[in-house]
Formats: C-alpha cells, structure tokens, sequence
C-alpha cells in the first residue's frame, strides 16, 4: 500500500473508500487536508485556491461554500472570461450555470484538475434556519455527492449556523444510508459554530459508532481548552470505536504566523491524528499557502512535502 504523499494522479483519481482509509493508516498520521473557499474570486488570478492548496502540499482538498444544486468554482468554472468586464460579466457566468443538468462526474472533473482527494462541507442546519438548499445535509444532496463523483463528505458547521453534535449524529446515520461505500464520511465540529464546542469523548465515539469514516476534532489550541492531554483523549476513543481522527485548525489561525501552525501539527500528531486539516480562513478563501506547507513540513519534512507537491500529475 502507497503512503499519501506517494500517490500520483491516477492512484488519486482511481482509489476507493478502503483504500483511501488503508492509505491514511500506512501514512502514520501524515496526511494533510487544506479546506478552500470556491465561492469567492481565488487568491491567485487564473489559478483556483483548490489547485493552490493541492500545490503548497495538501493531500485531500475540501470544497466549502459549494452550492450543491448550482455548482461553480471560481477560477475552474469562469475560465476564459475576460475579468476586465467586471463583477457584473462573472455575475451572468454563474447565472447561466444554475439549473444544468449535467452535473455527473463534476467533481472528478475538478479532481483531474486539482490532482488531489475532492471533498465537499454539507451542513445540517437546524430546521427552519434560512440556507441555502444546495449546502445543507439533505437525501437529495448526498445523492448529488454521489452522482457528482466526491470522494469525500464533510458534515459540519460554518460559523453562525448553530449546527449541533445532535445535527451532525442524525446526519452521519442519513449519510451512511445514501453513501454506502460511495464516499467517506468525515464528520464533526472545527468550532462552535454559533452553539456548543464538542469536549465529550464518548460523544465522538457516538459519531464513529454511527457510520463516521473520520471523526474531527479542534486542534490542540485552536479553540478553549482543547490541548494536548484533551485531544489525545478524544483521539483515543475515535480510534477504539474504529475511526480515523482528524485535528483541524477553523479558528483563522491558518492566517497566523508559521510557528503557531507547527506548533498546532505538532501537538495534533503527538496526540495521534491521521489526518491535519488546514482552514480557508487565510485571504480570499484559502490558508497562506506558505501555512499550508508549514503544516506538511512539520509532520513529514521537507522530504514528502516536497514529493507531495511535485507530484501533482504524475501517473
């Protein structure tokens, strides 16, 4: 079994749900997952943040914002539209693409482009809560999760959206439901987001229990309280109910200096993460890059991150 950071794109396009769980395992927590805004003009002209992060390092490449029922990804989709016209030329592209019905296969599209694992955040919003219908947790959107071709989905909370660990339990039992062996399931909170932080172990070995492939949790000192001896807890009880962990840093703080992003991935693999995920929340929806490779370096040197990020089409 090839380590993470030795896949080239045909592994990438072409593995299933076991073997990416077997892949992560044999990497010895060395997997690293960057999460990109797409519903923003990229932080690179005529480079999309997906193919940014995939290039400073990341393994996996986390769509958020993702308009599930209309999808677009600034700097994929609008290709060959001339930016001098303004907001108001871009404004029409995205109008024209709401309601195809070709969406089959569009994820493995942007996979062959980015090189890279593809996944999507849904969110299981509370009932009656205003948003939008293409990003919420709902049976026809896991279809589209299909249908569209992820590898990957993630179920839960952007700030303000009061998503709740009961939400994210109901949702990982409807997703395993629908999804099958189709995709992973990753499942759980970066921060409150606009209710309560999740600090019971035993709750996240509930998400495993249910059908959850990864299990996230805050990195240590990401948010308060969570340190070392709080995530290897956690971490403890995820891998005892047979799930992979995954750290994540969805404070901002992937927009703060190198060293405190080390700091974080070093403590998240002494607690034993498979898995670091790195925020959107740098500028125009992506980490600083220059973070994104802090990150890989700090868990697997200068040696696989740079692997990692020359292998973006070997086959």
């Amino acid at each position: 079994m090839k380590r993470i950071f030795e896949l080239g794109l045909e592994d990438f396009m072409n593995m299933k749900k076991r073997e990416i769980i077997e892949c992560v395992k044999a990497s010895e927590g060395r997997a690293v997952m960057a999460e990109t805004v797409i519903a923003v003009p990229p932080l690179i002209y005529g480079v999309s943040n997906p193919e940014l992060a995939a290039a400073f390092g990341a393994d996996f490449v986390t769509l958020n914002l993702l308009d599930l029922k209309n999808p677009f990804v600034y700097g994929i989709d609008d290709e060959g539209i001339d930016l001098s016209l303004g907001v108001e030329s871009l404004s029409r592209l995205i109008e024209r693409f709401k309601g195809r019905n070709d969406i089959s296969g569009y994820a493995r599209r942007i996979k062959g482009i980015v090189g890279r694992f593809v996944g999507v955040n849904l969110e299981p919003v509370p009932e009656g809560k205003s948003y939008p219908e293409g990003r919420v947790l709902s049976d026809e959107n896991l279809e589209r999760v299909v249908q569209m071709g992820f590898d990957y989905v993630v179920i839960t909370g952007n700030p303000k959206t009061g998503v709740s660990g009961e939400g994210i339990l109901k949702g990982i039992e409807r997703a395993r439901c629908i999804l099958g062996d189709e995709a992973l399931i990753m499942a759980g909170k970066m921060h409150a987001a606009g209710g309560e932080n999740i600090y019971d172990p035993d709750f996240l070995s509930d998400f495993a229990k249910a059908g959850a492939d990864v299990v996230l949790i805050p990195g240590p000192g990401t948010v308060p309280g969570v340190d070392l001896d709080l995530a290897k807890q956690m971490i403890g009880k995820i891998h005892d109910a047979g799930a992979l962990a995954m750290t994540t840093i969805g404070t901002s703080q992937e927009g703060a200096t190198a060293g405190v992003v080390e700091q974080i991935a070093l403590l998240s693999k002494m607690a034993g993460a498979d898995i670091q995920h790195i925020g959107d929340a740098g500028y125009s929806g992506v980490a600083f890059p220059e973070n994104i490779m802090a990150l890989s370096v700090a868990i697997r040197g200068k040696r696989h991150t740079y692997r990692r990020m020359a292998y973006s089409i070997r086959k």
